[in-house]
């Protein structure tokens, strides 16, 4: 008998355990849904930035599975700049968006570990103006949430 009640106990931890780690893994889930719906609604807000004339490195995701990291950081170091004009000259609003954009990118790639060395440096991609470059971190940003669609589908 106590052997049974000590069975029934290990059991129900055991499902008490797979419903706390499916719980937890649902909501990094529904965390990096949100931050990247939170990213791109700011994104649309900031689309042009006539007010900020910079030139900034705009990565090329040529194959989303090489390199990801890399053209991220690159992106994030750009929006950086970007979020540094604003300062000084720009709306309030268009500032916050920009900051926005940035705290929660780094939110979602702060465990991104770097690549191989034979990914292309941001320094050695085109060069484009602000307007030109959000479009392009868009599209990067669609990307990654296609593909965690993707992978959310096939789990």
């Amino acid at each position: 008998m106590i052997m049974n009640s000590y069975l029934l106990l290990s059991l129900n931890q055991s499902k008490v355990t797979v419903f706390i780690l499916c719980s937890y893994l649902l909501q990094v889930q529904t965390t990096h849904d949100g931050n990247l719906d939170a990213v791109l609604k700011d994104l649309k807000k900031i689309k042009t930035c006539s007010k900020i004339d910079a030139s900034l490195y705009t990565a090329e995701m040529t194959d989303r599975s090489e390199c990801k990291a890399s053209v991220m950081r690159c992106f994030v170091d750009e929006m950086e700049v970007i979020w540094y004009e604003s300062m000084y000259g720009s709306d309030e609003t268009f500032t916050n968006n920009v900051h926005n954009v940035l705290k929660n990118v780094h939110k979602l790639f702060a465990d991104q570990t770097a690549e191989s060395t034979t990914c292309q440096k941001c320094e050695t991609f085109e060069e484009k103006k602000c307007t030109e470059f959000l479009k392009r971190f868009e599209v990067l940003i669609n990307q990654f949430y296609t593909e965690l669609a993707e992978k959310k589908q096939n789990s």
